[in-house]
């Protein structure tokens, strides 16, 4: 899904000023996490502050090429700004910049975000910072317009390569990126649950369990049925489809993987014995805490 909507900016394809200078990004991938972290920044920010946007720091990974950027997490940076200088809080940006490498040492810092739409000169200032820190790439920006409209507008994402002119770091031209979302199977889950218009408590672990098995039941008797029906000729069968089910019954290999499935039912019924038990305990202890002492 793409959140790179059509842009107005002037794309120039300038010669670089040196042999050295780095190709701009072909795509950004960002996950949805990021723009939620992005988004709780904004939101959290202080209410007393003057400044109109929040920015932070991109992690994540490039790929052979370094053509490609994938955006994996962020953490915010406290700045302030005016109209013609701009702080950035140096020390907690490399000190949390540290902390996460040791976290995770294959992310690395990307570039950087900003919750404002509209690129001035302080962003040319603040991205001859980050470049610093992602060298020997150039920093990638991201904007994330939060002017939302009754209409549903706003709350666009762009990507943004920075080209520069001269001999200056802070003379330079943004050029946009396309800006692509990579979901996981873990955060498709989490946003169908968040967009749900009607949203449920989620259920203990054995409803859950049940809830499960009956929905792969019901997917199993739906596949059941289109096997009978092509093998009937009521349908003309799929090539693609029946690639995805050879897949599926071959990952079924033996009797562990039932033996597999009896063990997390077992270790499912004990935690459920278990989490009652201690709940009786407590509603007894609470009672027998309220009985006069003799």
């Amino acid at each position: 899904m793409s959140l790179d909507p059509s842009s107005s900016a002037l794309h120039l394809n300038l010669p670089p000023s040196s042999s050295s200078q780095a190709r701009p990004p072909t795509l950004i991938v960002v996950h949805p996490s990021v723009i939620a972290s992005i988004l709780i920044h904004h939101q959290r920010r202080p209410a007393t502050s003057t400044v109109q946007r929040v920015i932070g720091t991109l992690l994540g990974i490039r790929n052979e090429t370094g053509l490609e950027v994938e955006v994996r997490s962020s953490f915010a940076v406290p700045h302030s700004e005016g109209e013609e200088a701009v702080t950035i809080d140096m020390p907690f940006q490399q000190s949390m910049a540290g902390l996460i490498s040791r976290a995770g040492p294959k992310e690395v810092i990307v570039g950087w975000y900003a919750t404002d739409a509209v690129i001035n000169a302080n962003s040319a200032l603040m991205q001859a910072y980050f470049t610093a820190q992602s060298s020997p790439y150039a920093a990638i920006h991201l904007t994330v317009d939060m002017n939302l409209t009754p209409e549903g507008n706003g709350l666009g994402v762009r990507g943004w390569f920075a080209q520069q002119i001269g001999d200056k770091s802070e003379n330079c031209v943004f050029m946009p990126v396309p800006v692509q979302v990579k979901q996981g199977e873990a955060e498709r889950a989490a946003l169908n649950l968040l967009s749900s218009p009607n949203p449920q408590p989620s259920l203990p672990p054995l409803p859950a369990l049940s809830s499960s098995l009956s929905e792969l039941s019901n997917l199993i008797d739906a596949c059941l049925t289109y096997v009978q029906s092509v093998i009937k000729g009521d349908v003309v069968a799929d090539p693609e489809v029946g690639r995805y089910l050879l897949e599926g019954v071959g990952r079924w290999s033996n009797a562990s993987e039932e033996e597999g499935v009896k063990k997390g039912l077992q270790d499912t019924l004990t935690v459920e014995y278990v989490a009652n038990l201690v709940r009786s305990q407590m509603e007894l202890s609470a009672r027998l805490a309220l009985l006069p002492q003799a």
